[in-house]
Order: C-alpha cells, then sequence, then structure tokens
C-alpha cells in the first residue's frame, strides 16, 4: 500500500467484511489498483475462512478416547524426561572428572619441573644476604643490654681467675 492509501485501510477492511462502499472509496478503487487487488485478497480470504469456519465446529467435540491420549503422552514425556535427566548428570559427571584430570596433570607438570642449579645457587646466596649496616646493628654491649642483672650484681660480670687457671 501506498503512503496515500493509509487512509483508505480501515474502509477497506470493512468492504471486505460487510461489501458495503462508500462513493469515495469506489473513486479510489477506480484510480488505485493496488487497493483493489488489496480488497480481492482480503475478500477471497475472508470466504476460505469461511467455508472451514463448520468443519472446524464440527470436528470440535473431544474423540472418546482422548484421557487415555493425554495420559499416554504425559506418560511418554515423563520417561523421556527421565532419560534427559539421566544423561544430563551423566555428562555433568564426566565433564566434572576430565576437569580433574586436567588440573591434577597440570599440578604433576608443575611440581616435576626442576630449578637449575646456577639459580638454586643464587637463591640461596641471596637468602643468606645481609646489608653491610647490620653489621652495625651487631654490637658487644647488646648481651649486657639484653640481660638484667639481679639485685646486688653488677652489669659487668669479670670472672675470677683462679690459680689452677694462670
Amino acid at each position: 500500500m501506498k503512503a496515500a492509501c493509509e487512509k483508505w485501510k480501515d474502509q477497506l477492511l470493512e468492504a471486505a467484511l460487510t461489501g458495503t462502499t462508500t462513493k469515495d472509496f469506489e473513486g479510489h478503487l477506480r484510480s488505485c489498483k493496488i487497493c483493489s487487488r488489496e480488497l480481492d485478497a482480503v475478500r477471497a480470504r475472508k470466504a476460505r475462512l469461511d467455508e472451514l469456519l463448520p468443519l472446524v465446529a464440527r470436528g470440535s467435540e473431544l474423540p472418546t478416547d482422548f484421557r487415555a491420549q493425554v495420559l499416554a503422552a504425559a506418560e511418554a514425556a515423563s520417561g523421556s524426561n527421565r532419560a534427559r535427566q539421566w544423561r544430563v548428570w551423566t555428562l555433568a559427571g564426566a565433564t566434572a572428572a576430565i576437569v580433574a584430570l586436567m588440573i591434577g596433570a597440570t599440578m604433576y607438570w608443575r611440581a616435576k619441573q626442576t630449578i637449575q642449579e646456577n639459580e638454586l645457587a643464587a637463591v640461596q646466596k641471596l637468602a643468606e644476604w645481609r646489608a653491610p649496616s647490620d653489621s652495625l646493628l651487631v654490637t658487644p654491649g647488646q648481651e649486657i643490654l639484653r640481660t638484667m642483672p639481679r639485685l646486688g650484681e653488677s652489669y659487668l660480670n669479670v670472672p675470677v681467675k683462679t690459680d689452677e687457671e694462670e
């Protein structure tokens, strides 16, 4: 339909369903082939639907074994649903097993990797390394400062030499 024909759309449907038209719409149909073809198509569709309506109305009664058919279909769907659930859980278990194997293989591979000897020596040397300023923190007086003398004792414990030692 052209944009100019949009205003005739409602009258076209009215004419197809009821068969009544206005003079203005009839004049438009004579000058517009698109709208006249559209009207013919809608009338043909209405005629086909009118022919099918009695067949649909006649077949609206339920078959005598309808209840049995519904129950059989429900039972079949239930059985296939159980089988589908079993397949889903089997697939989930297989996926979990594969993931666990992959993680185990990766951990085994990483643990198997060895550090080269020169890298190991460098790491050990680095672990034992001390800063040059560390020697300034170690003084002979630290031992004295760590121990507290008892009452009556002195900070300076001078060992007395015995005659045997001399």
